[in-house]
């Protein structure tokens, strides 16, 4: 199992966190969100591991080349033009023929997650929260059997089942249909601002994919709102 972090993203409104440090490095409690998510990898034994960088990338590089050296650095110089479909597409040759963790890198959560996203027997899962209605973030609605209909930020309230937390795990069938439609969507339509979960979005009614409802923490960090909450939660 490998992993991927799509970390390249500005943080604009964490400014002026952000002016300096990409959005991935902004602490919680003392440590990052990137080292919280590497050290969550490394704890349930995954050490191969793709870090996408982009804005204050350089910073990245050296944050994660110091304190975790096994990590492979791709670098998405067009983060201010392309969208984080654009970085999982720079990971295509890193991940092969592999399974793969997908997460994004502006999630802290307890390393739990990982561990039960593992365990599932499921090969195709999105950790989710159920239950939980959160307006920034990605929804799931399920069918009769449980498996995942759809994942989009529109999704409303009354047709919500859960919302993601970002954490993606992709077996043999799941990675191949969504690199095809990735590329699909990346060469041939031209669209290089998508988000990821259109793609995913996209393959549902073709592969089955199911949600794993997390039980540890988790807070995804967009605002100084979010950051002062996510201290409150992980305060222990």
């Amino acid at each position: 199992m490998k992993a991927i972090i799509l970390a390249a993203g500005l943080g604009s409104r964490l400014r002026p966190i952000t002016n300096e440090i990409p959005k991935c490095m902004v602490a919680v409690n003392g440590i990052s969100i990137i080292e919280k998510q590497l050290n969550n990898l490394i704890e349930n034994g995954i050490k191969d591991i793709c870090v996408v960088t982009g804005y204050k990338g350089e910073v990245l590089r050296n944050l994660v080349k110091y304190n975790f050296p096994f990590v492979k650095i791709v670098d998405n110089n067009r983060y201010n033009e392309t969208n984080n479909m654009y970085s999982l597409y720079l990971c295509k040759d890193f991940v092969a023929d592999d399974d793969f963790l997908l997460m994004n890198a502006d999630v802290f959560y307890d390393a739990n997650i990982v561990t039960g996203i593992l365990q599932s027997e499921q090969p195709n899962m999105i950790a989710c929260e159920v239950g939980c209605y959160n307006e920034e973030s990605m929804k799931i609605t399920i069918d009769g059997d449980n498996s995942i209909t759809h994942i989009s930020k529109q999704i409303t309230e009354r047709e919500a089942y859960a919302t993601s937390i970002d954490v993606y795990k992709m077996g043999n069938e799941g990675r191949q249909f969504l690199w095809n439609k990735i590329l699909h969507i990346i060469k041939i339509e031209g669209n290089e601002n998508s988000w990821t979960e259109v793609a995913l979005d996209e393959i549902l009614p073709y592969v089955k994919f199911y949600p794993y409802a997390i039980e540890g923490r988790w807070f995804e960090i967009d605002t100084h709102d979010d950051l002062a909450q996510a201290e409150r939660l992980f305060k222990d």
